[in-house]
This record gives C-alpha cells, sequence and structure tokens, in this order.
C-alpha cells in the first residue's frame, strides 16, 4: 500500500489533527478522507490517494461539496453552537471559535500596515465579527485548493490541522481568495455560481446561507490574514490587485445587496 507520512513538532498538534479529522468524518461520512494507517510519535501515515489539487475550473464543484458539508455539520452537531466560544463534541473534540483569535490578529495586521489595500477599516472588521456571534455556525477548515484532490471518482478532502468555527460562507471565501493569489482573477461567473450553489444547501433547510455582502467580508478578513503568506505557498498573487471589484462596491454600500 502507498502511503503518505505527515510530520509533527508537537503532541498536542498531532492530537488535534487526528481528533479534528474523527469529527469531519463522523458529520460528513459521506465526504472521501485519506484512511489513517498508521500513529507514531510525531507522524500520522496516510492511505495515499490518487488525484491532483483543485484549481479554478473546479470552484463551483468543491462549493457544491462546501454547501452539503457545512449544513450537514450543522444539522448533526452546530445547531446549538455560538462562533465567540469554542464547541465541544462528544466530551472530546473541541472545536475553537471565531471571534476571539481573529480579533488580536486582524487588529494587529491591519495596524501594522502588513495588509495591502484593505478594504476593510478596523471598526468595520468589529462589527463583522458582532454580526458573527448571531450567525449560524458552520466550520473552517482553510479550504484552499491545496486541501484537496480530485479523483477520477471523487473529490477528497485531506490536512485537518486548521479546524475552528465559522459563519457559512468563510471558508468558501478562503477558497477564492486562495485560488485567486495562487492562480489570478477568477472568472466573475464563476465566484457567482460558486456562492449561489454553495448557498443552495442551507437555504433548502431553512437556513439564511451567506449574502454576497458577509461573503465579500469574509474574503478581505482572509485577504488580511493570508496577505502575510504572498509569495510563499504557491500565492503569487495579491487579493488586493485581483479582486473582483464587485466586492469592494458591495462593502461600500452597506444597504444594498449588489449582485456581481
Amino acid at each position: 500500500m502507498r502511503t503518505f507520512t505527515k510530520s509533527y513538532d508537537h503532541p498536542l498538534l498531532q492530537q488535534r489533527s487526528l481528533a479534528h479529522q474523527r469529527w469531519l468524518t463522523g458529520v460528513n461520512p459521506d465526504v472521501r478522507t485519506p484512511r489513517v494507517v498508521e500513529q507514531r510519535l510525531g507522524e500520522i501515515v496516510y492511505e495515499h490517494l490518487d488525484g491532483r489539487h483543485a484549481g479554478p475550473a473546479d470552484l463551483v464543484v468543491l462549493a457544491d461539496l462546501l454547501g452539503h458539508q457545512h449544513t450537514t455539520a450543522y444539522f448533526r452537531e452546530l445547531a446549538d453552537a455560538r462562533l465567540d466560544a469554542s464547541f465541544t463534541s462528544g466530551g472530546t473534540t473541541t472545536i475553537d471559535g471565531f471571534v476571539a483569535g481573529r480579533r488580536e490578529r486582524l487588529r494587529h495586521l491591519l495596524t501594522s500596515g502588513a495588509v495591502p489595500e484593505p478594504a476593510l477599516t478596523l471598526e468595520a472588521v468589529e462589527g463583522w465579527l458582532q454580526k458573527a456571534t448571531d450567525m449560524p455556525a458552520a466550520f473552517y477548515k482553510d479550504a484552499n485548493p491545496r486541501n484537496f484532490l480530485i479523483t477520477d471518482a471523487t473529490v477528497a478532502v485531506i490536512d485537518f490541522d486548521s479546524l475552528t468555527l465559522a459563519p457559512f460562507g468563510y471558508d468558501l471565501a478562503k477558497l477564492v481568495v486562495s485560488a485567486t493569489m495562487t492562480n489570478g482573477p477568477v472568472v466573475l461567473e464563476t465566484v457567482q455560481q460558486a456562492l449561489d450553489t454553495y448557498n443552495d444547501h442551507p437555504r433548502t433547510r431553512g437556513l439564511p446561507g451567506c449574502t454576497r455582502r458577509a461573503f465579500a467580508a469574509w474574503c478581505e478578513f482572509h485577504h488580511a490574514l493570508t496577505a502575510p503568506y504572498l509569495g510563499t505557498n504557491g500565492y503569487r498573487f495579491g487579493w488586493h490587485t485581483a479582486r473582483p471589484g464587485w466586492t469592494t462596491d458591495i462593502l461600500r454600500h452597506p444597504d444594498e445587496e449588489l449582485a456581481p
């Protein structure tokens, strides 16, 4: 059997990754993830999955998967979760909240000048963090294209190191920002179709999904959080130079839901 070994510098990080994968496969057993073959000190050995990393042409397919994952997780586990607090599942797996850690990190990045051409002020960021406390809880798993494998039969989800609670649409925004920073501007209609496809899942079950304005705000969160990595990890394009123009327009007009 072909395998892939991932190394960890600290036992706690290894344990968290394993706990995250168990939780994700528990709430979404129909979504493929690599099977754990062996655990060793500082290492997790996974089965090797043949496939390619996702690209811009896969955004709508991945949006459909994310919408399914988030909606299913909400109804199976997260209906009572709050985004300003951590969530413990079954007394064993703790998922960090959305607000606290991001508040401090975003404040530091925005005040240090590390974010080129931010479309949100510190006050606007705080406003969105406050709005999030009343939003239904989904999760964030760092949905960048490298964390999906497109196989012959399905899409596999890989890498379980980063898992927190998040509003609906936040992980989709990470996917769009990461794809843009990796490959350049994404076709406008593709972004719109991805968001609509994602929203089909929560909205058919009575949840509000993610508005275009919230999606634009979450993209700006990811712009700030990912800007320090520009030039590394395959990120070749700045979001500030490649973002769709409608995302900044809709943030400037808070009383309107402008269509892309």
